[in-house]
């Protein structure tokens, strides 16, 4: 649907075989299948690469990509032939669309992939080496969304509650200039900051997402962040049993980790659900 300010509203993920993706978050944890193209002839959706969704509590969504033949899945290819399979890009979508391109422009970035020309999907983005090594995709859906009207169900996952995306961790080298992107320029609100064990850290939050951003002091975690700007370390969600998802591995006080060679390049941390 049609937004009245910016907001956060996927995380998307690649990997070679979307079904992948869809058994983690859709099966293995619980989140609810929103839909895919919908292979109307008339429509050109999904012609480029594949696309679908999966929504947990509050709203938050997971977007899974897959490369498929053609020239509009070159993107995808070139990703997973630097990075392999993992996280793509954060969504924000935007109430006006020229606006929005001028709010972050102002603000020092460079647009990239403008595209205006469908009134019912304008998008453009931000280069991860300017947006603290993750993709921006700023898009302004139509009047009619962009979702998907009573999607055929996927068989049920076997939880009962919906699970809930706490938040993403995201590592940054500058924490000052990372802030200023998501607080300004993308409109999300801050709401904590402070230092912990694993360096210091800003909370903000948009449209039932949270964002931690952290500029590492731990060595293991400035390690894996290296000489990046940025690096999205893990997504942690509230689900029911987790010791029962696949992959799981305790790490202590009824937390479970499922590592990033396990998930498909995106390492996951896992809470019993209240």
């Amino acid at each position: 649907m049609a937004v009245d300010r910016i907001t956060m509203d996927h995380l998307a993920v690649v990997s070679h075989y979307a079904w992948d993706n869809l058994i983690r978050y859709g099966y293995h944890l619980g989140g609810k299948w929103l839909g895919g193209p919908d292979n109307d002839e008339s429509s050109d959706a999904g012609d480029a690469f594949y696309f679908c969704q999966v929504e947990f509590e509050a709203g938050t969504k997971v977007e899974i990509l897959e490369a498929i033949p053609g020239e509009g899945s070159d993107f995808l290819r070139r990703f997973l032939h630097r990075n392999g399979p993992g996280p793509h890009h954060y969504t924000f979508k935007v109430p006006d669309f020229a606006e929005a391109l001028d709010r972050v422009r102002s603000a020092g970035y460079d647009v990239v992939g403008e595209n205006s020309e469908n009134p019912d999907w304008m998008e453009a983005f931000l280069h991860p080496k300017q947006s603290h090594g993750i993709v921006i995709q700023l898009a302004r859906p139509g009047s009619d969304g962009d979702g998907w009207i009573d999607a055929t169900p996927l068989p049920p996952s076997g939880r009962a509650e919906l699970p809930r995306l706490d938040r993403c961790f995201h590592l940054v080298s500058d924490l000052a200039s990372a802030t200023d992107l998501f607080a300004n320029a993308l409109a999300m609100d801050a709401i904590d900051e402070g230092k912990d064990d694993t360096g210091a850290y800003v909370d903000l939050v948009s449209a039932g997402w949270t964002l931690r951003l952290v500029q590492p002091s731990d060595p293991e975690l400035a390690h894996w962040l290296g000489d990046r700007a940025g690096r999205l370390h893990h997504a942690a969600f509230s689900v029911e049993e987790p010791a029962t998802v696949p992959d799981a591995r305790p790490l202590g006080d009824g937390v479970y980790e499922i590592p990033p060679e396990r998930n498909l390049g995106l390492r996951l941390i896992l809470r019993e659900r209240a």
